[in-house]
């Protein structure tokens, strides 16, 4: 049995408490008696601590690569978290019933903590004791009046925004325009998955807290300001960090890696080696996409190096990474090789799950409405929980308690962290719009969110729409429809992207089951070189799913015009009328090559958001650059 060796190691370690209690109670020398007693008696205690845990980890479904010592650590790591992690959890429920008396205290708290810095000093936040005041003392704002008091944070400036140690200027993605930098501390996010971990725990009792995490991670470039920030994305990782990484998989060094090609393999090699891993943590659905695909195209290479004990020596590793990952990857395992070859020769529907059969769930952000057709195909069995509401600005804006609902995600509002107001949709394009607190708004309306929050950002408008779709106790739960900014809107007309999606969507359910929808975007004809005329053009990476892997002879790109441009007509009366004034025209599509969009995220990547990770990258659903544009085109069949 695999886990004797922790039944040893009990034994041992409650064999060795004995034999200290002994020496505790028992001495010849009555000279001695108040200086042995106590440290043999805390020597015992601690022994049979240790014992005890062995014994408990024995009956625990953990990684076989684990020694006693790194199954220790990870106990005390994992359990640790999950304290802190459950406490947090139980501050956010407590405000539940009158969040608007929490967001009041969180004003007070963050008044009083800035309001003597120099951006404090400047717009009197001194003078504001409530929310109402807030709101009516304080502008809306957007980046633009943050710029020159974060490129002063970025300089070493202490106090300029905020009392809180600011060691990082997390960078935003850049999705829908240049990338931002909000201040935050390092550990900002291990609180927020911390907060997360807790909740799973609760949600999925099968789930064995020493089971190992898939973590798949592409690491940021960091770079430091004058000063000697780091300028980062939020889950840029520094070496110091990933010393108490027990508990996922890839071990630390892994996590490091900055080639999202590179990575991708680190992370299945030592994840397909372990058949007890229990969970993963993949930020995006996409990523989950292009991960089994990654898989599908390079498991005989894995397969090799599982059971050789060996790294592919074409990776473009760090030799230090290397080494590191060679130490912990240790001997070679040819029957779980044998195991892994076997599934994967079965092709990938379902997947997920027969490489990890006690995979309970994916933690995951489901911006690209993908949720459902991964849990048709590639992981079939497991739960996806859309676990939270991201957002550089503040995170988690939300949690979504009901990871076994079907349907868009649902978030509850996190009121000890962060102020949130709301402005009607309809009031959005106002030069100064009126905004509504917590317990202020409706439920079925649809707001911007404006946010607020302890490191020197107040009344921010970061863009995003939500829909406020009920309330957990008094608190909002919330729909994250779109952003601004990915409004399709030629005319006058607004079409937002939910109404796109549905539109793909539909255009897709003739060839249900034959073809699988991987990735799409649309540009306005505005970015569209040499174009004439106004009208939307989608780009659209279809993959078979048939054996043949060629898709259906009458799935074209004329058909799916004509197809998405029929959902536009139905689900949107404006792009209707417009479209019967002649001035929209109609719907032009476009069917991808192979990769196409892994060649915007490159280009995207290193033209426009050099800071930020390649696993933070979220793939644009409207192209707002007609360079985006152009790579699309000179990649359509």
């Amino acid at each position: 049995m695999a886990n004797a060796k922790y039944v040893l190691a009990g034994l041992l370690f409650t064999s060795i408490a004995f034999g200290l209690g002994t020496c505790a109670i028992v001495t010849p020398f009555e000279g001695l008696m108040y200086v042995f007693i106590p440290s043999a008696g805390f020597a015992a205690l601690l022994t049979l601590f240790f014992g005890v845990v062995c014994f408990f980890i024995s009956t625990q479904r953990i990684a076989k690569h684990h020694s006693t010592f790194s199954a220790l650590r990870l106990f005390s790591i994992k359990y640790h978290r999950l304290y802190v992690g459950s406490r947090r959890l139980r501050e956010m429920r407590g405000t539940f019933k009158n969040p608007r008396d929490a967001q009041e205290r969180l004003l007070r708290d963050i008044i009083e903590q800035n309001k003597d810095t120099d951006y404090g000093r400047r717009f009197k936040l001194g003078e504001i004791a409530t929310l109402d005041d807030f709101r009516n003392k304080h502008p809306l704002c957007d980046y633009d009046q943050y710029e020159n008091f974060v490129k002063r944070v970025s300089k070493g400036e202490k106090n300029v925004m905020t009392t809180e140690k600011v060691t990082r200027l997390v960078t935003t993605s850049g999705t829908t325009g240049k990338s931002k930098l909000i201040p935050q501390d390092e550990y900002f996010v291990d609180k927020m998955f911390s907060t997360i971990e807790a909740l799973q725990q609760e949600l999925f009792p099968n789930f064995n807290p020493l089971q190992s995490m898939l973590k798949v991670h592409a690491n940021g470039a960091i770079r430091r300001g004058e000063g000697g920030v780091a300028i980062c994305p939020a889950t840029a990782l520094e070496p110091f960090m990933v010393k108490n990484f027990d508990m996922y998989t890839p071990p630390g060094a892994g996590q490091l890696i900055g080639s999202l090609q590179e990575a991708f393999y680190i992370d299945l090699l030592f994840a397909l080696r372990d058949k007890d891993l229990g969970s993963a943590l993949i930020l995006f659905t996409p990523t989950i996409v292009a991960l089994t695909q990654f898989l599908e195209e390079n498991w005989r290479d894995l397969v090799k190096d599982i059971a050789e004990g060996s790294i592919n020596a074409d990776l473009k590793l760090n030799p230090e990474i290397r080494d590191s990952l060679q130490k912990s990857l240790g001997s070679g395992d040819p029957q779980r090789a044998k195991e892994v070859e076997y599934e994967c020769e079965k092709g990938s529907d379902g997947i997920m799950k027969r490489l990890w059969p006690h995979m309970e769930f994916i933690s995951t952000i489901d911006i690209a409405g993908l949720r459902t057709s991964l849990a048709n195909s590639v992981a079939k069995g497991i739960t996806i929980h859309c676990s939270m509401y991201p957002s550089s600005e503040g995170c988690p804006l939300g949690i979504n308690f009901w990871p076994f609902e079907e349907g868009p995600a649902e978030y509850v509002l996190n009121p000890p962290l962060l102020i949130y107001e709301f402005i009607k949709e309809d009031d959005m394009d106002k030069p100064n719009p009126s905004t509504y607190f917590i317990d202020e708004v409706e439920a079925g309306q649809r707001y911007e969110l404006v946010l607020s929050q302890r490191y020197g950002i107040y009344r921010f408008r970061f863009g995003d729409v939500i829909e406020v779709s009920g309330f957990y106790q008094n608190c909002p739960k919330v729909r994250v429809l779109y952003r601004k900014a990915s409004l399709l809107n030629l005319v006058g007309e607004k079409v937002d992207q939910i109404v796109v999606k549905e539109a793909v969507m539909s255009a897709l359910t003739k060839w249900q089951g034959l073809v699988s929808l991987l990735n799409y975007c649309v540009a306005e004809s505005i970015m569209i070189p040499g174009s004439t005329g106004l009208y939307y053009n989608f780009s659209l990476e279809l993959k078979s799913a048939t054996s043949d892997k060629a898709l259906p002879e009458n799935l074209t790109a004329e058909v799916l015009s004509e197809d998405i441009e029929r959902g536009f007509c139905e689900r949107h009366s404006y792009y209707l009328i417009f479209r019967g004034t002649s001035q929209i025209r109609p719907v032009k599509a476009n069917i991808t090559r192979p990769g196409a969009f892994d060649e915007l995220r490159e280009y995207i990547y290193i033209i426009s958001l050099s800071d930020a990770s390649r696993a933070q990258f979220k793939m644009p659903l409207k192209l707002l650059d007609k360079k985006h544009a152009e790579v699309m085109l000179q990649n359509s069949s």
